[in-house]
């Protein structure tokens, strides 16, 4: 037998497949056209694999062709089943493992053949018998040929029956389409498998690359030939099935392709695919004449009874820009087409009606839909309301968008450029729109659009509102509302900040006293003495934290007298050049003339130290400009109404602290917060400088304005309010005498190491000391030793009853009995707690040996009952004190 023909056959249809996947791949915009590509390649590799194995002239060649045609017999049928997937829109449901094992066993599979001299597992014995000039090869197959062959007729069938279930949904058009596929296939495997079934295969030849490249030219014949599939997609889309408007395809010929649900329903047919597009809108005889004639792209209107359509007709083009058919969109603007008659309807009754907006408060304004929106119409009202003559907007040109206070200009146009876009019939908003005489009312504007066919604005109908008045209200609302809540956040911060000084304080008083005992058992020329000495130090300036905190919480230590601010500022001189360094000049304009007022002049140094502190570290590294100024002015309710203290102020005189510097500024934001506990903007800092700079101008009734900007330094202003002098007690002078004996002193502290600290600094002052921890304790104490106990030192804080109760029984027990209160919080606090019941002395803590020691002299002093030794004298005292 001669296999000469069938050589020629095999590489024509070699070349047939070639040129298919080319064609395919031009078409890569169909569903699987990529997918069928492929299969053409394997088609072609496996005839021009066949035909050079049959044409081989050695061995050696015809091995290496069966294996080349191996390489198109395994791309095949996973290709295959890769079209059937994307062509059937199931590839969504193929799994990442599931397409892995679809590539994997060809892989393997070609592994095995390419190997197979090792293993033998795909073919066992290879026959090469020359008939004459060509080699026919003949194999003994092995178990994997077999189960490669029943691998790719199963893939082949899967893909079969995908198509099978995809005709049962697809569109009666297309399922013509489908069927030829099926057909060409079912074909193509039935001989194909002949050939693997018959008996006799060895000596008949494999027809099945040949076949695959027929089916390929049935598939391109069906898939893209007719011209009717060029004008629409095979798969339908979301958008093309769920929209409101009709869409209706048809191809050249004028023959309907495609139409979806909502055309159905406006043009009333069932079953519109594959009838001419004239059979169809036979009832729209302008809508399908417009369809039959060259003009596109223009809008149709169509009254049929009581329905209105807008359409319009656009050319659908291939990749080539080739036109393939036409697509006619409908909108049924029935809906809108009434909107508009109804508007009209209104519009005449308004004419009528328009007497009723003549002496009212609500001006209407028509503008129409154009540059700069010029008024077509206002109510007559426009005059009394906002002094314009109605004349001036329709007939002089006065532009309503000039009116618009220029800050709120452009947020008004582009806000109407954003309702037009989203096609909003109302919308509302408030602005600035100035009056005939320059001033500026808030308005409300109540706006409707009114639209066209083509849902374009054609006017603005608007009524505005003067809303000044309760803005103003809103206004004063809020600001109430604001105050209120900064109240209630500074009262809560005072309580907090106050607690955290009163619980840091008894830590101090541990820390403290058993430093001062510390210093009083070593001589000062030791080593230790200068540490513990700068100890002492480091702690004291602790203690001076917490009188800031205690300060901000408006709970400081109060002890007012008649203070001249430009005194205290003059004095202070020196000190705060020194403060500020070389690298800034500090300014002082001091009024010599300012009348005095009361203060605690230590507080009110303290505001002027962290006024300048704070402003030099502003300033950049070389330096700058602080000026100091002091004065009187008169506030008016503008500039009290910037206070930072949250108190109300009455205008009228004041006393004036100006601190200005020219440093980097500040924001808005920070100017918010500077003053909240440990809020600081510096690398090193505890920030509460500004915190007890508040707490001591609100203690004293003032107000701080700030001003200031980025870039542009800061002026921070303290308000005081002047008030007449008051006479000063005179000091009590002690009359030191010693005491025959020790005297007994009961410490009552709920503190343990305070309670033990303070035990040890008395029993060094030669007292005899009796220590309880409660105030039942301490009652119980003074019952059992009254004869013998001088002095009382009370913590003002017992957590089993307060200290005034426990004051109270101890009075009971011995009446002139001398009581010393001590606390964490500040003198005045404390005395106003205990007003009910008369104190002999108070010491804050932390205090040292020399302040206990005086405060209790001071008590006995003022007690009938003795007087303490003087054991303690000025040199004794610590260094800080001295």
């Amino acid at each position: 037998m001669s296999l000469a023909p069938f050589l020629s056959v095999l590489l024509i249809s070699g070349g047939v497949a070639f040129v298919l996947a080319l064609l395919f791949v031009q078409q890569r915009e169909g569903n699987g056209s990529v997918a069928f590509a492929l299969v053409m390649i394997g088609s072609a590799i496996w005839s021009w694999g066949y035909a050079l194995q049959i044409g081989a002239r050695s061995p050696e060649l015809a091995l290496i062709a069966l294996r080349i045609k191996y390489i198109g017999i395994l791309i095949v049928p996973t290709c295959w089943l890769w079209f059937a997937l994307t062509y059937t829109d199931s590839i969504a449901s193929l799994t990442r493992k599931q397409a892995a094992a679809l590539a994997f066993f060809p892989v393997l599979t070609f592994v095995a053949n390419i190997t197979n001299d090792w293993h033998h597992l795909f073919y066992r014995r290879v026959n090469l018998a020359p008939p004459g000039a060509l080699l026919i090869v003949t194999f003994d197959y092995a178990p994997w040929y077999w189960i490669n062959i029943v691998y790719s007729y199963s893939l082949i069938l899967i893909g079969l029956w995908l198509l099978i279930r995809f005709w049962g949904r697809a569109l009666r058009l297309h399922r013509i389409q489908i069927a030829v596929l099926i057909g060409a296939l079912l074909l193509m495997t039935a001989i194909s498998l002949t050939f693997y079934i018959n008996e006799q295969f060895v000596s008949i030849v494999d027809v099945t690359p040949v076949l695959l490249a027929l089916n390929g030219v049935l598939f391109y014949l069906a898939l893209f030939r007719p011209r009717h599939l060029d004008a629409r997609p095979i798969a339908y889309t979301h958008l093309f099935e769920q929209s409101s408007d009709g869409v209706l395809v048809f191809d050249m010929r004028g023959k309907v392709v495609d139409c979806n649900p909502a055309a159905r329903r406006m043009i009333g047919l069932t079953h519109p695919v594959g009838q001419s597009v004239q059979s169809v809108l036979q009832q729209y005889p302008e809508l399908a004449a417009s369809c039959t004639s060259s003009v596109v792209n223009q809008p149709i209107r169509i009254e049929h009874s009581a329905q209105v359509i807008d359409a319009h007709i656009a050319p659908l083009r291939d990749r080539r820009g080739q036109q393939t058919g036409s697509v006619l969109v409908m909108r049924d603007v029935t809906n809108q087409w009434r909107m508009q008659q109804a508007l009209a309807e209104s519009e005449s009754r308004l004419r009528e009606e328009r007497r009723l907006f003549i002496g009212g408060p609500t001006v209407v304004f028509r503008w129409e839909a154009r540059e700069r929106c010029p008024v077509s119409y206002v109510s007559p009202n426009v005059q009394e309301q906002f002094g314009y003559a109605p004349e001036a907007f329709t007939e002089g040109g006065l532009m309503y968008l000039s009116l618009i206070h220029p800050d709120d200009r452009q947020r008004i146009q582009n806000e109407i450029a954003d309702y037009i876009r989203r096609s909003v019939n109302w919308y509302r908003q408030e602005y600035r729109f100035r009056r005939a005489d320059g001033e500026y009312r808030w308005i409300d504007d109540s706006t409707m659009v009114v639209y066209n066919d083509q849902n374009e604005p054609i006017y603005f109908l608007g009524y505005i509102l003067d809303v000044t008045e309760q803005k103003r209200a809103e206004a004063e609302r809020l600001e109430i509302e604001r105050r209120l809540q900064q109240t209630q956040k500074l009262e809560s911060l005072g309580l907090l900040a106050g607690g955290v000084a009163h619980d840091f304080n008894n830590l101090l008083m541990a820390i403290m006293g058993n430093l001062d005992l510390a210093l009083l058992a070593l001589p000062k020329t030791s080593t230790a003495f200068h540490h513990i000495r700068n100890a002492m130090l480091a702690t004291r300036h602790a203690a001076g934290l917490t009188q800031q905190l205690l300060a901000y919480a408006g709970r400081g230590d109060d002890r007012r007298t008649s203070v001249d601010l430009t005194r205290i500022v003059a004095g202070m001189a020196d000190m705060l050049r020194v403060s500020v360094g070389r690298q800034t000049r500090l300014e002082l304009h001091l009024d010599p003339y300012l009348p005095v007022f009361q203060a605690d002049p230590s507080q009110i140094q303290q505001v002027v130290l962290n006024l300048i502190l704070n402003a030099a570290e502003a300033l950049p590294a070389h330096g700058g400009v602080i000026s100091v100024r002091t004065g009187m002015r008169f506030c008016d309710e503008a500039l009290l109404a910037a206070n930072r203290t949250n108190e109300r102020l009455s205008p009228g005189e004041y006393l004036v602290l100006e601190v200005a510097d020219t440093g980097c500024g500040m924001d808005e934001d920070t100017q918010r917060r500077m003053f909240d506990p440990f809020f600081t903007t510096k690398a090193m800092g505890t920030g509460l400088g500004m915190s007890a700079v508040l707490g001591i101008v609100r203690n004293h009734h003032g107000g701080v304005v700030v001003d200031s900007a980025p870039g542009c330094g800061a002026t921070v202003t303290v308000l005081f309010p002047p008030s007449s002098p008051v006479r000063e007690s005179e000091p009590i002078k002690p009359d030191v005498s010693a005491a025959p004996e020790p005297i007994t002193v009961l410490v009552v502290d709920d503190e343990a190491d305070v309670r033990d600290v303070t035990a040890r600094l008395l029993t060094h002052l030669n007292f005899r000391v009796i220590a309880v921890a409660t105030g039942a304790e301490a009652i119980q104490t003074l019952q059992a030793h009254a004869s013998e106990v001088a002095c009382v030192l009370l913590d003002a804080n017992l957590t089993d009853m307060s200290g005034l109760v426990v004051l109270k029984a101890l009075r009971a027990i011995a009446p002139h009995i001398a009581v010393v209160v001590s606390s964490g919080y500040s003198q005045h606090e404390v005395l106003a707690r205990f007003a009910e019941a008369a104190i002999e002395g108070f010491v804050q803590k932390p205090y040292q040996i020399t302040e206990l020691y005086a405060a209790i002299r001071r008590a006995l002093q003022r007690s009938v009952m003795a007087t303490a030794p003087e054991i303690l004298s000025d040199a004794d005292a610590t260094p800080e004190v001295q």
